[in-house]
């Protein structure tokens, strides 16, 4: 009955466009979180993506299917060199803001899909190991709507 979903192709469409943003030059972008290795700056899509569908008009036959979902993104910044939780902040913020405006300049990341957008966030802020590191992380919530035509 349904089509599936975008889920995936936007995930790649929205990694594609934040590779290609000069401001994210030397950031990590990965499609998961890095296993090994992360990089004292990185973005990556979070575990749980949640998601409404809707068949807009019943009839007999394949459906329509309108589907919108909230697409987790971590954006990351480890401070490691004795700077403070406000340095962390702030390049976690300027990082937040390169997100905000890649999906702002093209918020139909592949023709698959009507919109994204950045629907809010969640911060987190603490100390690292002996408490000489500091870390500052933002979770993200990406809306996402479609429809998918079979």
């Amino acid at each position: 009955m349904s089509t599936g979903t975008t889920l995936p192709v936007v995930k790649r469409a929205l990694l594609d466009a934040l590779i290609a943003c000069p401001g994210l030059t030397g950031v990590q972008l990965a499609y998961e979180m890095p296993q090994r290795g992360i990089a004292a700056e990185s973005m990556w899509f979070g575990e749980d993506t949640e998601t409404e569908v809707g068949i807009p008009v019943m009839k007999a036959g394949t459906k329509h299917v309108d589907e919108q979902f909230a697409l987790p993104m971590v954006v990351q910044v480890l401070i490691t060199d004795g700077r403070d939780a406000e340095t962390a902040d702030q390049r976690a913020a300027a990082l937040l803001a390169e997100l905000q405006q890649c999906l702002a300049h093209n918020p139909r990341l592949t023709p698959a899909i009507q919109w994204a957008e950045m629907a809010g966030w969640a911060h987190h802020v603490g100390p690292i190991g002996d408490g000489t590191a500091r870390g500052s992380r933002f979770d993200v919530v990406i809306r996402v709507r479609a429809r998918l035509t079979p």
